[in-house]
C-alpha cells in the first residue's frame, strides 16, 4: 500500500491510499537490493553502459551476428537440411564473441583503473569506507556485467548452431565457459598491471604491453577452439576431465595471486598487505603437490621433479617481492603482531618485512623438499588405476586388464626411493637461498642511503640471476673445447640449467660436487642476513591507544559472542 496526497472535494489536500501493483513491489524490492550492491559496481555499470566504446562494440556484435546468420545460411543453401555445418557456423560466431570478451573487456578494466590513478580520482574513492578489495571486486563485477550483455547478444546464435548438427551442446557451453573464465583472468591481470606504475605516471608502456598480451591470448584461444571444432568436439575420456581439474586449480591459484597482488599495491603502507598473499602462496604450493602426487601415483614418471622445478620458480618469483618489502612496520601492524610463544614461532613469518619474507621462502622451500621426497613408490602397490588393479610381489606386476579368463603377467622392477629427487631439492633450495639472500643484503645496505623502490628491488634480483646464468653460458659456448661438452662445473652459478639437469635428466656426473658446494654457500649467505632478520624479530606487539581500544570494544560488544579462552596462537 502506498500513501499519496490527493486534492479533495473542498480544495484541500488529503491523504489517499493506493494499492501497490506487482510492478511497484518488484521495483521496491530491487531498490532495497541495490542498496546492498557494491558502489563501485554501480558506478562502473553506469559509466560503461553509457560509454561510446560499449555502445559501438555492442552494435558491431549485433550487426556481425546478424550478417553471418544471413550470409552463412545463404552459403549453405538447401544443403542445410542434410549437412553438418554447425562447427563452421559456430566458429565464426565464436570469433565475433571472443574479441569483445578477450580484448575489449579486459582492456576496459585496465583503462578504468589506470585513468583513475593517473587523474588522481582514485584517491577520492580510497578515502571512503571502501577497502581495496571492494574496489577491485566492484570493477571485476562491472566487467562481468559487460560480459553478460555481450553473451546475451551472441549466445542465441551459438545455440542455433546446435540445431545445424555436427557439434554437441556441451561443447558449446564448455567453450563459452572457458572463454568467460579467460576474460575474467585477463581483466585481473589488467587491474594488476594498472597498479604497478606510480599514480601520476602515464601508463602508455603498460597499455601497449597489455594490448599485445590480449591479442596474443585472443589468437591463441581462437586457434585452440578451431582445433577443437575441426576434431569434432571435446574428447570423452577420464584423462580429459582430470586435465580440466588441473587447469581449474592453476586458474584459481593464479587468479587469487593476481587479485591479492593488485590489492596489496592499492593498500596503504600502514596496513598489512602481505599476510593474505603469503597464505595464498602456501595454498598454491599445496595444491601443486596434491596434483603432482596424484599423477606420480597414477602414471609414475617424473611428475614430482616437475613439482620441484615449478615450485622453485614460484618461490623465487614470490621471493623477489617478499624480500623487497619495507622493513619498517606501522603502528597498526605492530598492534596485530603475535605475542605468545606459539604465535611468534609459527606466525611471525606471515607478517610483512624483507627478513620475514626471506625466511618464509626458505621454510616453504624446505617444506617442498620434504613433500617431494615422500616415498611414492611404496604406495604405488596399493593404488588403483582406472580399472586396472596392480599387485606388486617379488618384483613382478600382475594385472587383470586382459579379456575374460586371461591374466597378463608383466615383469617389472620395484624402484627404490630415488636419491636424485632429494639432491634436486637440495640444489634448488640452495639456489633460492643464495640469490634472494644476496639481493636482500644489497638492498639492506642500499636502504641506508635512501628508500629503494619495489621496481629497483625486483630489478636487483633479476640482474643477479641473469649474471649468474649468462656469464658462464657465454664463456662455455665461446670455448671450442667446452662448447659441446654439455653440463660442466662452470655452470654451477646457472640455476636454470643446473636444476633442469638435475630434475629431468638425472643428477649429472658432478652432482656430488653440487650437493657439497651449494649448501655451505647458502648457509654463509643466510648467516650474512641474520643481523637484518634479528632486527625484525625484535619487533613486538604494542598496546592500542585508548581511543582505538574504545572503538574496538564497541565493535566487539556489537558482535558479542560467548566468552571463551584466549587462543595460544595470538
Amino acid at each position: 500500500m502506498t500513501t499519496i496526497e490527493a486534492l479533495g472535494e473542498n480544495g484541500s489536500f488529503e491523504l489517499a491510499t493506493v494499492a501497490d501493483t506487482r510492478w511497484d513491489r518488484l521495483e521496491a524490492l530491487l531498490a532495497r537490493v541495490s542498496e546492498h550492491l557494491n558502489p563501485i559496481l554501480v558506478k562502473e555499470a553506469r559509466q560503461a553502459l553509457r560509454s561510446r566504446q560499449f555502445i559501438l562494440t555492442f552494435f558491431v556484435m549485433l550487426s556481425a551476428g546478424w550478417f553471418w546468420s544471413v550470409f552463412g545460411l545463404a552459403l549453405m543453401g538447401p544443403a542445410v537440411y542434410y549437412s553438418t555445418d554447425g562447427p563452421a557456423m559456430f566458429y565464426i560466431y565464436y570469433l565475433i564473441l571472443a574479441f569483445p570478451l578477450l580484448v575489449i573487456a579486459p582492456f576496459a578494466a585496465f583503462y578504468s583503473l589506470a585513468s583513475e590513478r593517473q587523474d588522481r580520482t582514485y584517491e577520492l574513492v580510497s578515502i571512503t569506507a571502501l577497502t581495496a578489495r571492494q574496489i577491485l571486486s566492484g570493477k571485476l563485477c562491472g566487467i562481468m556485467l559487460q560480459m553478460m550483455i555481450y553473451l546475451s547478444a551472441i549466445f542465441p546464435c551459438l545455440a542455433f548452431t546446435y540445431l545445424l548438427r555436427g557439434l554437441d551442446i556441451f561443447t558449446i557451453l564448455l567453450t563459452v565457459l572457458y572463454t568467460c573464465g579467460m576474460s575474467l583472468g585477463l581483466s585481473v591481470c589488467g587491474l594488476l598491471l594498472a597498479t604497478l606504475s606510480p599514480p601520476r605516471q602515464r601508463q602508455n608502456a603498460n597499455a601497449v604491453l597489455f594490448a599485445i598480451l590480449l591479442f596474443a591470448a585472443f589468437f591463441f584461444t581462437v586457434t585452440m577452439v578451431f582445433s577443437m571444432v575441426t576434431m569434432g568436439g571435446l574428447p570423452d575420456a577420464a584423462d580429459f576431465w582430470s586435465f580440466n581439474l588441473v587447469v581449474l586449480t592453476v586458474y584459481v591459484n593464479l587468479f587469487a595471486l593476481a587479485f591479492l597482488c593488485a590489492r596489496s599495491q592499492l593498500t596503504t603502507i600502514c596496513q598489512n598487505r602481505s599476510t593474505a598473499l603469503r597464505v595464498a602462496l602456501m595454498i598454491c604450493q599445496i595444491s601443486m603437490f596434491a596434483w603432482a602426487a596424484w599423477a606420480q601415483l597414477r602414471w609414475g614418471g617424473n611428475f614430482v621433479n616437475y613439482f620441484v622445478f615449478y615450485s622453485t620458480i614460484l618461490w623465487w618469483t614470490a621471493g623477489i617481492f617478499l624480500v623487497g618489502e619495507p622493513p619498517v612496520l606501522s603502528a597498526r601492524i605492530k598492534r596485530e603482531l603475535p605475542q605468545s610463544l606459539l604465535g611468534r614461532t609459527f606466525f611471525t613469518w606471515f607478517t610483512p618485512g624483507p627478513g620475514t619474507g626471506y625466511m618464509f621462502v626458505i621454510v616453504n622451500m624446505v617444506a617442498m623438499s620434504l613433500m617431494a621426497c615422500f616415498p611414492f613408490e611404496s604406495l604405488a602397490s596399493n593404488f588403483r588405476v582406472a580399472g586396472t588393479t596392480a599387485v606388486y610381489s617379488a618384483g613382478t606386476v600382475t594385472t587383470g586388464k586382459g579379456g575374460p579368463g586371461t591374466t597378463a603377467a608383466v615383469t617389472a622392477t620395484l624402484r627404490a626411493p630415488r636419491n636424485d629427487v632429494f639432491e634436486t631439492c637440495v640444489v634448488a633450495t640452495s639456489y633460492v637461498v643464495i640469490y634472494l639472500g644476496i639481493a636482500k643484503w644489497i638492498m639492506w645496505k642500499a636502504s641506508r642511503f635512501g628508500e629503494v623502490r619495489l621496481a629497483t628491488r625486483a630489478l636487483v634480483n633479476v640482474v643477479l640471476v641473469m649474471l649468474g646464468t649468462f656469464i658462464p653460458w657465454t664463456i662455455q659456448i665461446s670455448s671450442r673445447e667446452m662448447r659441446n661438452a654439455g653440463y660442466t662445473l662452470l655452470q654451477i652459478t646457472n640455476p636454470f640449467w643446473t636444476i633442469s639437469e638435475c630434475a629431468f635428466r638425472g643428477m649429472p656426473v658432478l652432482g656430488s660436487v653440487l650437493v657439497l658446494a651449494l649448501p655451505p654457500a647458502a648457509l654463509i649467505v643466510w648467516l650474512v642476513n641474520v643481523p637484518s632478520l634479528v632486527s625484525e624479530l625484535k619487533q613486538v606487539r604494542i598496546a592500542k591507544p585508548p581511543r582505538v581500544a574504545e572503538e574496538d570494544a564497541e565493535l566487539a560488544a556489537a558482535a558479542a559472542g560467548p566468552a571463551g579462552h584466549t587462543s595460544p596462537w595470538d
